[in-house]
């Protein structure tokens, strides 16, 4: 059974340093999420108070996203599991980096009716069955 937490949680922002660390940086300043494709492989972002632009201390826990739109999903593995930020613009000033919803879970069902959508960080597509 996935683990979910509200933004709000003062263990939320916790659990995010822990679990997906940014280089020189917490996610509790954290205002913003991007994807960039430089290359080949797609990257996750932080944009920080100050304008800085910070990676991920270890850029392969990212796996993925749903889209670019102003309600989305990044989807990181961490130890076997996956976690999933979901993230709303109109959250923007009111929770850092405008996360809605914490989700981990540990395993993926495979026998699940639905399934969820994800770009893999190679382009390709990414299904998650829906627990």
């Amino acid at each position: 059974m996935p683990q979910q937490l509200k933004q709000n949680s003062p263990d939320a922002v916790t659990l995010l340093d822990d679990l997906i660390p940014l280089k020189d940086a917490s996610h509790t300043d954290v205002v913003e999420y991007s994807v960039d494709v430089p290359l080949r492989f797609a990257e996750c972002h932080a944009l920080l108070r100050d304008g800085r632009k910070v990676g991920l201390q270890e850029p392969r826990r990212f796996v993925g996203w749903s889209s670019h739109d102003p309600s989305r999903t990044l989807l990181f593995r961490v130890n076997g599991a996956h976690l999933e930020l979901d993230v709303k613009d109109e959250l923007a000033g009111h929770a850092p980096g405008k996360i809605h919803n914490i989700t981990l879970e540990a395993m993926a069902l495979r026998c699940a009716d639905t399934m969820r959508k994800f770009i893999g960080i190679d382009g390709g597509l990414l299904l998650l069955p829906t627990t």
